[in-house]
């Protein structure tokens, strides 16, 4: 829902509210202000179930893309240097390359970004996937 139509929502219900033509008018005390009390909850009401409504799409919406859409462009067809992967020079020692593994597994292991929202966790999942291979390439150092 758009702010447009929320702000046009309010804008109605205080109109409303302040309006002297009522189903029950507010001179009669107590029970005048039940209609604006009904209106008031009923309009809460269906504002929150909107909302929960384009929240629901918008997550439905975004898990198929997820599952179903292109494949990302950083998934090429041709494998990437486990080098630049890992951010280590050609030819470096068994060490700086476990050090690279371990730095690069803590930025983007999954249960790093378990909070942060789908799209995010499976970024994370591939680029963990990506370093893992890059370092079973090179070689695991004894």
């Amino acid at each position: 829902m758009s702010w447009i139509a929320l702000l046009a929502i309010g804008l109605f219900l205080l109109l409303y509210l302040r309006s002297p033509i009522d189903l029950v008018p507010d001179r009669l005390g107590p029970l005048g202000l039940l209609d604006d009390l009904i209106v008031l909850l009923a309009t809460v009401w269906w504002i929150r179930r909107r909302l929960a409504t384009a929240a629901g799409r918008r997550r439905d919406h975004s898990a198929d893309r997820s599952t179903h859409g292109p494949a990302p462009k950083h998934q090429s067809a041709t494998p990437q240097d486990p080098y630049s992967v890992l951010g280590v020079a050609p030819g470096a020692s068994p060490a700086e390359i476990a050090r690279a593994y371990r730095e690069q597994m803590k930025l983007y292991h999954p249960d790093r970004v378990a909070g942060l929202g789908e799209e995010l966790q499976g970024l994370a999942h591939r680029k963990a996937v990506e370093i893992q291979r890059a370092y079973q390439t090179l070689g695991k150092p004894s």
